[in-house]
Formats: C-alpha cells, structure tokens, sequence
C-alpha cells in the first residue's frame, strides 16, 4: 500500500509502477496490506534482469510475519478487487479505474479495499469489505467521504458475516407478482446507510441495492369491520427508500446489473422499482380497506331487524274498494256483516223482483263468505 496516495500496489498488475515510485523505505512510505509493517522497494529501475520487489527486511529472510490463513485471505481479496475492476472496465471502457485501500488490515481483522472510479458524470469510490468490519475501519470510510464523490460500501452476497438472510416477501407490481429477498442489517451497516453511503451486495454480475421495510398496522375507519378473518389483513409493510430508514425492521434488496456501479444511468431503474413498490403499498391499503367496508355493510345486513308481514284479506268483486278509497280490507268486513236482510229495508220504488233478490237465497250466499272469511 502507498500511503502517500492511498492506492494499491500491485507489481504483478502494474509492474511499470516501480518507475515512478521512490525507491527505498522512502520514510515509510509503503506498508504491507497483511500485517501493517513498513516495506522497502527495492531494485534497479533500468535492469531488466531484476525484478524490482517490496520486503521487509532487508539483513533477515523474508517473510511476513501475518499467518498464512490470515495472508490468504488478503490475498483472496486483492485478487477480487482486481478481478471486479476488470468486470467494470469492460462494461464502461471510458471509466478509469483505480484500485486503493479504505483501512488497512488490525488483528484478527481484514483490510478494506476500494476502487476508486472517474467517469464523465462524476467520480464514486466503491469500498469492498471482507470479513467483519470494525467500528474504526466504519469511521475511516466515514472520513474518506465528500459531497462531490458518491460512496458506495459493496458487500458480498455471500460473506456470511455480512449477509443475514430474513425470508422473502411477496409483492405484486405492475401486474406481476415477485418475490423479495429479505435481510437483517447488521449495526455497521445500519450506521452507513445513515451517514448517506450507499449500501448494496453484489452476487455474481447482479447488483443488489436494499430499501427499507416497515410493519404497520391500518387504524380502523368508520364504516370498516376488521374482525374475524379480516385481522390478518389489517396488518402490511411499507416501504422506505431510496436509502432504507433507520427503524425499518427488516431490508428488501432489488437487483440491477453490477455494471451499474460504472453506469449511473443504470441506477434509473432502481428508483422506478422503489416508486413501483410504494404505488403497490397504497393499492393493497386501498383493497384491503374496501373489503374491511364490505365486510361491515354485510355484518350490518345481518343484524337489521326483520319486518312483520301485514295479512291482506282478498274482498268479494263487487265489495273491492276503489283507487281512491282509504278503507282497508278489516274495516269493510263489520260493513259487510251489517248488511243483513233485517237491517236493510226494500229499496224505494223496488219491485218484486228485488224483494225475491232479498229472500233466503241471498242470505244464505252472505252467511257463507261471513264463515269464510273467519277461517283465514
């Protein structure tokens, strides 16, 4: 590592770098990513019979003192630094990349690697953690920000010690029903996501970049009923984004290609997702709050009392009231029985003809609707 710059040296990557480096210890100027000790830059610059090279010593073997798991490892992550600025550099061949160092290595803890990136939109350095990070390597890339250089923190899919995976949700947008992976964040990384770093996990060549998720429970409205089986709709997740908020229980992670690291008009699609997934929080609040109505105007039905039948008597033809009459049916039968063959007299001016009408034949037809119309 040269601490004057920050960057990585790597001679088997750029073995021209000797030419313009100082030879020497150069007042410690370089250290050794493993285990932190100054190195010494040795070798002619014009002999091509000499490979130029760092030691650590120059009067002993050498050998550097970090165990050989703990070297391997360091190793492992120069070889994937380099290997990702190589995926970066083919996607966007305009983009000059340049391998650095973050924090250098602590006991029993890894060095942080970074690629610093210039491209015609502005420059970004992107952080690789290996390993678990300490609170004073968070505070180093905390420090090495500013406002003109985008930072990114990428931490690998698959380092367990930096993905804790929580389950997937479920999520229908645009009429397409996906599923979510879901992690833990860890405390750091919380702690990063607040400081306006972004933070994200690559996986092979997908990039992935986390929104927040929130449990949240609807309060009742007038005019809803959320009882019975209806409870368990009443609870759902919003979302909070583009960085995920610090009381979200739990983070989503959407996927955009890697090169989007390189390309920022990649990361587009990040935000159109994200807005995708708050118009599919409001639409299932709006559908779940129209069944809750539902199901109230339905409990409602239900508890409405029921209202007694009136019995309508059928009347004889010629004793049927009129449009215009306001006489009910119970009121005509005592008029009905009043008009018997003693109570009502001859008509005037009737001849025999009436007076036969009104003999026991009539009586008896009277007599027998009177029984009828009691038996109903």
């Amino acid at each position: 590592m040269d601490t004057a710059t920050g960057l990585l040296v790597d001679l088997r990557q750029a073995p021209d770098s000797v030419r313009v480096l100082p030879r020497g210890r150069a007042s410690g100027r370089y250290s050794c990513l493993a285990c932190g000790r100054a190195l010494e830059l040795c070798g002619p610059r014009n002999h091509t019979d000499f490979t130029a090279r760092f030691r650590h010593t120059r009067h002993e073997i050498d050998r550097c003192p970090a165990g050989p798991e703990h070297l391997a490892r360091v190793r492992a992550a120069v070889a994937d630094a380099w290997a990702l600025a190589e995926h970066l550099a083919a996607a966007a061949p305009a983009v000059r990349i340049q391998a650095a160092v973050t924090a250098t290595a602590e006991p029993e803890v890894m060095p942080v690697l970074a690629l610093r990136l210039e491209t015609s939109s502005g420059a970004s350095v992107i952080h690789l953690p290996h390993g678990e990070l300490s609170d004073h390597q968070v505070d180093r890339i905390l420090a090495g920000g500013d406002t003109a250089t985008r930072q990114w923190v990428l931490f690998d899919r698959h380092d367990g010690a930096h993905y804790r995976p929580a389950g997937q949700v479920r999520v229908r947008t645009r009429r397409q029903d996906q599923h979510i992976d879901k992690i833990t964040p860890t405390s750091c990384q919380r702690r990063l996501a607040q400081a306006q770093v972004v933070v994200a996990w690559r996986d092979g060549g997908t990039l992935l970049l986390p929104f927040g998720g929130h449990p949240i429970t609807y309060s009742p409205r007038a005019g809803e009923d959320w009882s019975g089986s209806a409870a368990s709709w009443q609870r759902d997740w919003k979302t909070s984004q583009p960085r995920p908020a610090d009381g979200a229980a739990w983070w989503g992670l959407l996927s955009l290609p890697l090169r989007a690291l390189a390309a920022p008009a990649l990361l587009g699609a990040a935000v159109t997702a994200m807005t995708d997934l708050e118009a599919a929080q409001s639409g299932r609040e709006a559908y779940r709050r129209g069944k809750a109505r539902e199901r109230y105007a339905q409990q409602q039905t239900r508890l409405a009392p029921a209202r007694p039948q009136q019995l309508a008597l059928p009347l004889p033809a010629d004793t049927a009231p009129s449009p215009d009459s306001t006489t009910s049916a119970t009121d005509q039968v005592p008029q009905i029985a009043a008009q018997t063959p003693a109570a009502a007299g001859p008509a005037p001016g009737s001849g025999p003809a009436a007076a036969q009408e009104s003999g026991p034949h009539r009586w008896r037809r009277w007599r027998r609707l009177l029984t009828r119309l009691r038996h109903r």
